[in-house]
């Protein structure tokens, strides 16, 4: 069975949004639970929700992207038909990859600044960077199912 790199990708972000996700649900009932029976908490809960949180939007967002599922304002569509509609797409098109691109630049610009300066959680004790590591990677693959998914030809509108 032969399987494409944008398939596989695709794959990965699926499950690993849906781990990520019943890892979240697990957390917050977990502390749900200790605030309400023993009146304590998971001191780690927030920064670890924040990073989950950060791992579901970036993994999430490659598949949105191949699937061309973003919100839309479709307002003005009536009035962008036939050529000029399919320019105005290719100019959002393009205007998307730029600042979404941008996006990742600073996630991993972000990364350095955070390994020089040594940041770390407060409660999970572990160095900033990695995560923003992993961030820009995910964030860099949902860079790559944005630029392999150009805007489609609006067949039958003019």
């Amino acid at each position: 069975m032969k399987y494409s790199l944008l398939s596989l990708l695709s794959f990965f972000c699926s499950k690993l949004t849906m781990l990520v996700l019943a890892l979240m649900a697990l957390i917050t009932f977990i502390d749900v639970c200790g605030r309400v029976f023993f009146e304590t908490s998971l001191g780690f809960t927030y920064e670890l929700i924040g990073i989950f949180l950060a791992v579901v939007f970036y993994a999430g967002l490659f598949n949105v992207h191949r699937q061309n599922k973003q919100i839309r304002i479709d307002l003005l569509d009536s009035l962008f038909k036939g050529s000029i509609g399919s320019i105005v797409s290719w100019f959002g098109y393009i205007l998307e990859v730029l600042f979404f691109s941008a996006v990742v630049y600073m996630l991993f610009q972000q990364m350095e600044e955070t390994r020089i300066f040594q940041e770390r959680f407060m409660f999970l004790g572990f160095s900033k960077w990695y995560i923003l590591l992993v961030m820009g990677g995910l964030a860099s693959i949902a860079l790559i199912g944005l630029i392999c998914t150009p805007p489609r030809a609006e067949i039958g509108k003019e």
